[in-house]
């Protein structure tokens, strides 16, 4: 999932220096009396879809947890898949056949039982080359999908998803694919109720229909209402019977409303850091993340289609000064952040201003001469990294370079359309492996920004699904290794989350990797872990 690096970096360095206080110091009576048994979060004014084919963004998946649910789901601490909409399944011998059994008290908000059929119908309609859905490619895994989603076939009864009876869904892989039930997890998976399928726009009504612990109630310009589905499978462990989701246009209100105890739940993304009171500041909830900020290039016009004129440029940077402390907290070269046992790929580590220009020559460039203008890509005024980058670019070369300034709300919009050099944007992990940053990059993947297209690329990702183990970590390793070494992506850092909660009186809340926190377990008050989740 996407979420834009713009004024995060400059948040992040901030907080490093916060000091907690002490429990007793905090003051939480004005807290208490706006509560009311709702839970409010604050969030920066975007365009935000409800649309499970095309959500991508971080704050999208997080209001997604309330109002959809797939097969499987993520365990609020662990995040290891759960049983959701399914209450079981079965696995073939040779790992290729997964059999799930449906809920019989799975229901959408209306009522109407979710069956077999509109997980079948969605996730054709996920595939369906015509909508270009950002998460259909993590269903290549199903025997035929990729093939239906590319368009070379149009017989959805070529895709391996059967219906075997109302609550039977039968679903065939094209080999053993270990990660299975974490890509099940997604939420783009989730089933859409059957009357909103091939109509447009559906997800901007209110009220709206939908499987998950929430439905939406109530949309107004500037807030979301989210209210208890009482047919929801598990609505008795259900205890916060409002969500209202704000959208501010003034990150300095979103900190005075935090002060005052009328949200609940923001980040240092979405607010002011130096409005914050210092009880507030304490209340920062800071917690590493399975996501990397990086550079990318456009892969596909000419010259930057010369994996020498992309690397010339990138050993031309000054590594020490982007990635030192001063700028990234968590410095890297690697897109993948670390797994245990994951074999160390390195990237471009360090300036090498000799090797880049040679490199430029030889592409037919010397000193850059004869390169089109570098267009750079931006979010409106916050231009750190891209400065450090032009500064050494304009000292060693003779190419035009121009910013691409761009609000922060149609940022994601700008960044779809691809006309630009070069770009950054954080990347979340969807799931816990290293897939989810890797596959995105593939020739056909509707998530590739880069608009890559690599062979070898391609053939060492698919080799990775019919892989097990270190295995398959090493077929991944070296598909990273070419993003690394081409330069398509050039990564900055590994980031943490900057969440401000106050768990002494939200409970349900847990940190984690993914920065995914299901709204369904949020209530208040509790001091204990409810007895419906257990620790690992």
């Amino acid at each position: 999932m996407r979420i834009n690096l713009s004024t995060l970096v400059l948040f992040l360095l901030a907080a490093l220096f916060i000091l907690p206080v002490s429990s007793e110091e905090q003051n939480t009576d004005k807290q208490n009396e706006s509560m009311q048994n709702d839970f409010v979060i604050g969030l920066g004014s975007q365009d935000i879809s409800l649309d499970q084919l095309h959500v991508h963004k971080s704050t999208e998946i997080q209001i997604l947890t309330a109002l959809c649910e797939g097969l499987m789901t993520h365990h609020p601490i662990t995040l290891e898949p759960i049983p959701a909409m399914a209450e079981r399944w079965t696995l073939s011998d040779d790992k290729r056949i997964y059999t799930f059994y449906l809920r019989e008290n799975a229901c959408y908000s209306n009522g109407d039982p979710v069956r077999a059929d509109d997980f079948k119908a969605t996730w054709l309609e996920l595939l369906n080359p015509a909508q270009h859905a950002e998460y259909s490619v993590y269903l290549d895994v199903i025997k035929g999908a990729e093939g239906y989603r590319k368009g070379s076939s149009k017989d959805p009864n070529s895709v391996g998803i059967h219906v075997l009876g109302e609550k039977v869904l039968e679903i065939e892989l094209e080999k053993p694919t270990s990660h299975f039930l974490k890509l099940l997890c997604i939420l783009s998976f989730s089933p859409i109720h059957p009357s909103y399928l091939n109509t447009e726009n559906w997800d901007k009504k209110a009220p709206l229909v939908s499987n998950g612990p929430y439905f939406l109630y109530q949309r107004k310009d500037n807030e979301l209402i989210l209210k208890k589905n009482e047919h929801y499978w598990d609505n008795e462990q259900v205890t916060t019977e409002k969500v209202r989701i704000l959208f501010y246009d003034d990150p300095k209100q979103v900190a005075l409303d935090f002060n005052e105890g009328k949200i609940h739940w923001t980040s240092l993304n979405d607010c002011d850091f130096e409005a914050l009171e210092d009880e507030s500041k304490a209340k920062i909830e800071i917690f590493p993340m399975f996501a990397t900020s990086f550079f990318f290039f456009i892969c596909n016009k000419k010259p930057w289609d010369d994996y020498r004129v992309r690397k010339g440029l990138s050993l031309l940077i000054a590594w020490d000064k982007l990635r030192s402390k001063d700028y990234s907290p968590l410095p890297t070269d690697k897109l993948i952040p670390p797994i245990p046992k994951y074999p160390d790929r390195k990237g471009i580590s360090a300036q090498d201003i000799e090797q880049g220009l040679a490199l430029l020559e030889q592409a037919g460039y010397p000193k850059g001469k004869g390169l089109p203008t570098i267009s750079f890509l931006i979010s409106k005024g916050n231009t750190l990294f891209a400065d450090i980058v032009t500064e050494t670019w304009k000292k060693y070369l003779e190419v035009p370079i121009e910013y691409k300034e761009i609000e922060s709300h149609e940022f994601f919009n700008a960044l779809n359309a691809h006309d630009y050099t070069i770009s950054s944007y954080t990347w979340i992990g969807d799931f816990a492996d290293p897939l989810a940053f890797l596959q995105m990059w593939t020739s056909k993947s509707n998530l590739n920004e880069a608009l890559f297209a690599n062979k070898e690329y391609d053939s060492l990702i698919q080799e990775s699904l019919a892989s097990i183990g270190l295995e398959r970590y090493e077929k991944l390793a070296q598909a990273e290794e070419i993003l690394l070494q081409e330069a398509v992506i050039l990564p900055i850092n590994h980031i943490a989350s900057y969440n401000i909660i106050d768990l002494d009186v939200i409970d349900g809340w847990y940190g984690n990797i993914l920065d995914i926190h299901p709204l369904k377990y949020i209530q208040y008050k509790n001091t204990s872990v409810p007895p419906w989740i257990v620790k690992k």
